[in-house]
């Protein structure tokens, strides 16, 4: 009874000491470099001044990232304040199968947004994300997390997401045009 009771106890603080791990809204967001399929790179911190959008999962859960990836695009795809990214952690691969063959394969079939590869999954390590589901991001133009939720795509959770990016977009157009006046 005691070794049942004390097994419990450790699963609740670690449990609770993960959930206070994770990056929170309000934070400044670790910065990255990630090259693309094509071989272009792209940094957070280059990035800056725009809306940040990040979708970051595995090779398992590519079928949901696209889900998100196809909606965003739909929304965004002409708008040149949001920047949106599949993030790829590439660890679940087998170390057998060539990068190339792997670049070549999402060229294919290509992303609805720019996949960025994760090959040593640093990224995924700094950004704590759940292995699960699609962990999605939104960067504002500071640099600052103003979203972070693992979700899979429904209507309700998709409006919620976008009345954030919406807001943030509002702000920076806003702050573009005092800027302009001045």
């Amino acid at each position: 009874m005691t070794s049942t009771l004390l097994f419990i106890l450790t699963c609740v603080i670690s449990l609770f000491a993960s959930a206070q791990e994770q990056l929170k809204v309000g934070e400044i967001t670790p910065d990255f470099i990630l090259k693309s399929g094509d071989g272009k790179e792209y940094s957070t911190k280059k990035l800056r001044g725009k809306i940040i959008v990040l979708i970051m999962g595995n090779r398992k859960i590519r079928k949901e990232d696209n889900e998100w990836g196809k909606i965003i695009q739909k929304d965004f795809e002409r708008n040149n304040h949001v920047a949106a990214f599949i993030v790829g952690d590439m660890r679940s691969v087998p170390s057998f199968v060539p990068k190339s063959f792997i670049k070549k394969y999402m060229q294919k079939k290509p992303a609805p947004v720019t996949f960025l590869f994760d090959w040593s999954g640093k990224v995924h390590q700094q950004y704590k994300t759940q292995p699960k589901l699609p962990n999605l991001y939104v960067i504002s133009h500071t640099g600052r997390i103003i979203f972070r939720k693992s979700w899979k795509l429904s209507q309700n959770r998709y409006l919620e997401f976008k009345s954030i990016i919406d807001k943030e977009l509002f702000d920076l157009i806003q702050k573009d045009k005092a800027n302009n006046k001045e």
